[in-house]
């Protein structure tokens, strides 16, 4: 069953049996990978300024790419405070949904 975000959706990132997603960096631009977990525990610690594991971290969906169907083809998720560019598929593995701009939980209150 695949979900569909929306822009204000608070998302978790999770494991997908096992392979997870780690963020890389490339100057100034971060991606978001699919990675084994035992090869990515076995790089050397030179590579963990370029290879960050994010599982567990929560993300803020920012923006959904849609196609002339409307359906959700790429989704821009803010992780710690850098905005990375993920496919839909890749969100529909490694998202579990935490909360939503219409749940009291899922946002903070303006007053």
């Amino acid at each position: 069953m695949t979900t569909e975000y929306k822009p204000g959706d608070l998302v978790e990132i999770v494991r997908h049996g096992n392979i997870t997603l780690y963020r890389m960096r490339q100057g100034d631009v971060y991606y978001l990978r699919e990675y084994p977990i035992k090869e990515l525990e076995a790089l050397p610690a030179t590579h963990l300024n370029t290879f960050q594991n994010i599982e567990g971290k929560i993300g803020l969906i920012v923006y959904v790419i849609h196609n002339r169907l409307m359906q959700p083809t790429g989704y821009r998720v803010l992780i710690e405070g850098h905005e990375m560019f993920c496919k839909s598929r890749v969100g529909n593995k490694y998202f579990k949904l935490r909360g939503n701009q219409y749940d009291e939980g899922g946002r903070f209150s303006k007053v």
